[in-house]
């Protein structure tokens, strides 16, 4: 059995002390950037690693954790970092500062707690820290995640430097299998898979009571690449057409203001609910009472919000784009779609 991407058994034979190295990490129940990362920490602290958390500060406040969690500063932004434009000025001088602080914040924990092992979640930034961090004297192993391979290194340049650390790794992770394919053309390097899931909660009581018919829902970020645009016009059609069918959104994005402008010129806003970010147990919540998932992005390899439907028993319906399509036929669920289809 496999729990948070860890195969379970016997503790790891000796205490090792771990620092995982993320730019995402979730401030509370609520916020879905890097939100598998407690549970995959919290399941090698099972184990018997002594674990710490590094990521870069955000905005608002932050939940209280059981975990190690340490925020660096650096001069901050609420846009991703995947969202980040080479070309824009202001976009490069926070890049500069993410890598400048993270590698002197990491370097400051590997001296402090006695660093064995650094895990670096996106191969950029967090491998690049690690990779100037703690070469020669401490192993650094980067778990590749989607953007850092399909979009930084297929850049000039930046493309060659995500080669050189991904090479230079003791170990290299990838959470789609065709993903790892891609790692490995990449750097010569195995790449082995390794899935990102979280535990699905008991779910809580909904916020906002479903209507009558068949309720669709969204969750994730309202953003292009998720595919929220293509999920709003479909469902409107489906509106326009007659069918008695509603749609929940949980999540929050910079398409969101546009989506919500689209539904209300369309007179839709009784059926496309827009929900913004939820807890943990209130998306569970929605996934015991709604009759499909809907995943519709334009790239992915295989999201968490896929192996949280298949924990809480909810139809999918997902596009043929990374690993989904093929898990789709594989296992017997609703036949893949076309992106942006």
């Amino acid at each position: 059995m496999v729990r948070h991407g860890i195969q379970q058994g016997a503790p790891i034979a000796r205490i090792r002390r771990i620092a995982i190295v993320t730019s995402s990490y979730p401030a509370g129940s609520s916020d879905y950037a890097g939100a598998f990362v407690p549970g995959f920490a919290s399941a090698l602290s099972e184990r018997g690693c002594e674990v710490t958390v590094l990521t870069p500060d955000k905005a608002g406040p932050k939940e209280q954790s059981t975990l190690s969690v340490r925020w660096f500063e650096w001069a901050g932004s609420s846009k991703p970092l995947v969202d980040f434009s080479l070309r824009s000025p202001g976009d490069l001088r926070l890049i500069a500062s993410l890598l400048w602080s993270g590698e002197r914040a990491l370097r400051a924990l590997l001296e402090e707690k006695r660093i064995e092992d650094v895990l670096a979640l996106w191969a950029l930034p967090a491998g690049y820290m690690a990779w100037r961090a703690c070469r020669p004297r401490i192993p650094y192993s980067v778990w590749a995640l989607g953007s850092d391979i399909h979009t930084w290194a297929r850049r000039p340049v930046i493309g060659t430097l995500v080669r050189r650390v991904l090479r230079d790794a003791q170990h290299r992770f990838a959470d789609g299998i065709e993903l790892g394919a891609e790692v490995t053309r990449i750097c010569g390097r195995d790449c082995d898979f390794l899935p990102t899931t979280r535990r699905l909660p008991p779910p809580a009581p909904l916020p906002r009571p479903l209507g009558a018919g068949v309720n669709f829902l969204f969750v994730g970020r309202l953003e292009a690449v998720k595919g929220a645009d293509v999920m709003i016009d479909a469902m409107l059609e489906l509106i326009r057409s007659g069918s008695d069918a509603r749609l929940v959104l949980c999540g929050t994005g910079s398409m969101e203001r546009s989506l919500r402008s689209q539904v209300e010129a369309a007179g839709a806003a009784d059926r496309i609910v827009f929900m913004s970010s939820q807890p943990g147990d209130v998306v569970a919540g929605y996934m015991s009472a709604c009759d499909c998932l809907v995943v519709p992005s334009r790239n992915e390899s295989i999201p968490i919000v896929f192996s949280e439907a298949l924990q809480a028993g909810l139809p999918m319906l997902v596009t043929d784009v990374g690993d989904m399509g093929e898990l789709a036929r594989r296992h017997g669920l609703a036949a893949p779609i076309p992106a942006a289809d």
